[in-house]
Order: structure tokens, then C-alpha cells, then sequence
């Protein structure tokens, strides 16, 4: 299967355009495409495997990842249940790593950090990585060391979070957060380390790394409720890819067929003039095209394999109710 970037793609969706490859909407219409067809399908190139050391039960997941398909923990397949599963009525309740189910992988959310902030006297220090990055503005948006939420003034308004400006080193709020619930930060050259400066003890605990095409960082978080820091356990699993849009011409492109993309590209301006039937009939091109990709991917050599929940709440653990 062939990988392409975005200046693979430009030229041949440029001349459909009838625009310039240096046309900003090149790049826009590009990655609409990759974001509606990114979510009709698991196509060959949008899932992964990731593989981490989990000690304490809750694990973030990498911005790259936005669904987990399927667990394995110490190399032994798991379940993956959602957010709903710990309120079923004949379900096991609220789990935390105190919990001994070390095989089922709970949906927690998403979170703007990979590690909480810890305690009530903390505040939050932005590091630079690049100094080019000095004089950018950064919003964080949370709770205080008293649980209030905090608004500030922003450009002039009063509005949700402290705004803080890079410097070339690191800069500090002047609040103090007991969470950080979200950020917003503009596309920077580099990445921007996320500390939590405990004011009492003078130290810093790397708590976050957003990446420089973050502007609104998001991760999945999940619990494995059997793990904690006296049981600890190698977790793999299988995800589908969350959509990053690409910028430069060396991004990789999500979507691994630049003939769906021509197509998808045409659907979408289809749709901006109203054609709703035409638009309707280029994208089902473009995902005929992408199931051939899969087909051929797959061939015919790959038996498959039924998905079966061994046990079940609510059925009183019978593997199969007939």
C-alpha cells in the first residue's frame, strides 16, 4: 500500500479546482475530503497498534488515536466497554484501580493533559521549545485551588481561563488550577511542555506536551480497573486514527488513495453548489474506491473472525443465551 503527503495530492486536485497547488483552499478542500472519508470506513493506514506500561489504571492515549477497537492485556485478549457501561443497571458499578477486572478497558473521556494536576497549590508553567514561539498567547480554561472556575479578563472581555503569553523560556499563571478542563494555543513551530509548579515545594511535574499543530489539545483516556502501582501490566491496543489535518507539504496524508480524494474533492464542491444528488454520487465513487483499496488489501487469504462476548452482565455470566 502506497503512503502519500500532501504535496502528492496537491497537483492532481489542483487541476480538478482549476486553482494553483500554492491556493490555500487546495489544502482546505484536501483535508475536508480526508476528514469525511476518515470516518465512513477502516480503511488500510487509518488504525494502529500502541503498546504502553500501564501502573496505575488510567491511561491517556496519544493524540494520534481516537477509538479503541480492541485490548490485549499481558498478551491476553480484554474487552472494551464505553462510558455508559459502569451506570448499567445490572452492571459492575463504578470501577477505579482498586477493582480487580484487569481484562476490561473502560472509556474515560478525553482529557487536555496526560496526567492530572495534583493537589490545590499548583500552578501551571508553559515551556517553549523553539524562542521563535515568544510573544504567542495561550488560553487555559479550568477550576481554581478552590474549585471556582476561572475567568479573566481577555482582550479587553471578561471571559473563560487565563490567557498567558509565550516568552522564550517559560511563563506562569498567576492562578492557581486544580484542573485544567481545556486550552486553546495557536499553531507554534514547536512543542510546548505543560508543567505543574507546586508554589510550596519550588517543583516541577511535567504534566502535558502538545505538539505544535495542536490548537485544541484532546485526548482519549481509558481505565483498566485491575491495574495499579503494585499491578502493573503491558497493554496493546488496536485503534482508528483521529483526524489531523495536514498543513505542510511533508504531512502525511490519513487517507491512503489520492484517486478518493479527486473524488471526494468533486462531491464536496457538488455540494457547495447545491447538486446534492451529484455530490451524493461522487462520494459513493470515492468509497467504492477505498473498499476496492481494502479488498485488495485484505485479499482473500484472511479468514474472518466473529466478534463474541464471551460473558455478560445481566445474563448472569452465561456465555450464550439462546
Amino acid at each position: 500500500m502506497s503512503r502519500y503527503i500532501l504535496s502528492d495530492a496537491k497537483t492532481p486536485i489542483a487541476k480538478i479546482l482549476s486553482m494553483p497547488t500554492t491556493d490555500s483552499r487546495v489544502t482546505d478542500y484536501i483535508n475536508e475530503a480526508q476528514e469525511r472519508l476518515l470516518h465512513k470506513g477502516k480503511w488500510p493506514g487509518t488504525y494502529a497498534k500502541y503498546k504502553v506500561t500501564a501502573s496505575d489504571g488510567e491511561i491517556t492515549w496519544p493524540r494520534q488515536l481516537e477509538t479503541i477497537e480492541t485490548v490485549a492485556v499481558d498478551e491476553k485478549p480484554g474487552y472494551v466497554r464505553g462510558q455508559w457501561y459502569e451506570f448499567l443497571e445490572s452492571g459492575p458499578g463504578i470501577r477505579d484501580s482498586a477493582d480487580g477486572d484487569a481484562r476490561t478497558l473502560l472509556d474515560r473521556g478525553e482529557a487536555a493533559l496526560f496526567s492530572d494536576i495534583s493537589g490545590t497549590n499548583k500552578k501551571i508553567r508553559l515551556a517553549t521549545a523553539v524562542s521563535g514561539d515568544a510573544g504567542l498567547k495561550v488560553i487555559l480554561q479550568g477550576f481554581d485551588e478552590t474549585g471556582a472556575w476561572i475567568r479573566t479578563s481577555i482582550d479587553g472581555t471578561y471571559a473563560d481561563g487565563e490567557e498567558v503569553t509565550l516568552t522564550s523560556t517559560y511563563v506562569e499563571t498567576t492562578n492557581k488550577f486544580s484542573e485544567l478542563s481545556a486550552a486553546q494555543k495557536p499553531v507554534t513551530a514547536g512543542n510546548l511542555t505543560v508543567n505543574e509548579r507546586d508554589t510550596d515545594a519550588d517543583i516541577d511535574r511535567e504534566v502535558g506536551v502538545w505538539e505544535p499543530s495542536e490548537t485544541r489539545p484532546r485526548y482519549r483516556r481509558s481505565l483498566i480497573a485491575g491495574l495499579s502501582t503494585t499491578n502493573t501490566a503491558a497493554v496493546l491496543v488496536m485503534g482508528k486514527l483521529r483526524y489531523i489535518p495536514a498543513t505542510v507539504d511533508t504531512d502525511w496524508l490519513l487517507i491512503p488513495s489520492v484517486p478518493a480524494l479527486k473524488l471526494m474533492v468533486q462531491a464536496i464542491r457538488k455540494e457547495e453548489n447545491n447538486l446534492i444528488q451529484e455530490a451524493v454520487a461522487y462520494e459513493q465513487r470515492a468509497l467504492d474506491v477505498l473498499n476496492a483499496l481494502l479488498a485488495h488489501h485484505i485479499g482473500d487469504g484472511a479468514m474472518p473472525i466473529p466478534n463474541v462476548q464471551a460473558t455478560a452482565f445481566g445474563g448472569g455470566e452465561v456465555a450464550n443465551l439462546q
